[in-house]
């Protein structure tokens, strides 16, 4: 047990921010593309050396392929080295494109609220608001066939017969 590593308090480590940002592009571009275009332009903006302080990590299950989002993980030191690395990008391939800055966020799950619209329950739970569920009435006139019109009306008279049994009383 003596032989184990200590882990650093958290006071000691690196403080990390997730930096949002949006392609803007002709075409939709594959996730391993932008990878690429981006290390390309850090190692040339920074070099070998810096890009490897920066501790740059895309979080990969954060892109989103149809509104072309992501977030990317790097040091507090870094921040601006890698807004800058993703705006020296000018073309992906063969598509011009356009590298958009959402925001900073100091967590992960701030940056998903605050640049890409994320709610959670807990989100609703808090707020104490008070979401509508609307759910469409079926009506006769939606089904086809008159087989299906009786089935629906059977249903309906059967629900307005059936009745709720009484819980017996407790004698204490």
């Amino acid at each position: 047990m003596a032989d184990r590593t200590k882990i650093l308090p958290p006071t000691l480590r690196e403080s990390k921010r997730y930096l949002a940002f949006e392609i803007i592009s002709e075409e939709k571009l594959e996730f391993g593309d932008i990878l690429n275009a981006f290390w390309h332009s850090l190692l040339n903006l920074v070099g070998e050396v810096g890009t490897s302080q920066a501790n740059i990590w895309f979080v990969s299950d954060s892109w989103d392929e149809k509104n072309q989002r992501g977030l990317i993980r790097c040091d507090n030191k870094y921040v601006e080295y890698v807004r800058a690395a993703l705006a020296l990008i000018e073309r992906i391939g063969d598509n011009r494109v356009i590298p958009y800055t959402l925001g900073v966020s100091g967590t992960m799950k701030a940056a998903r609220r605050k640049f890409f619209g994320e709610r959670t329950l807990e989100d609703f739970e808090t707020s104490g608001e008070e979401v509508e569920v609307s759910i469409p009435e079926i009506k006769s006139q939606d089904f086809e066939t008159s087989n299906d019109e009786k089935k629906v009306s059977t249903l309906e008279t059967k629900s307005q017969d059936f009745e709720v049994p009484e819980e017996p009383e407790k004698n204490d």
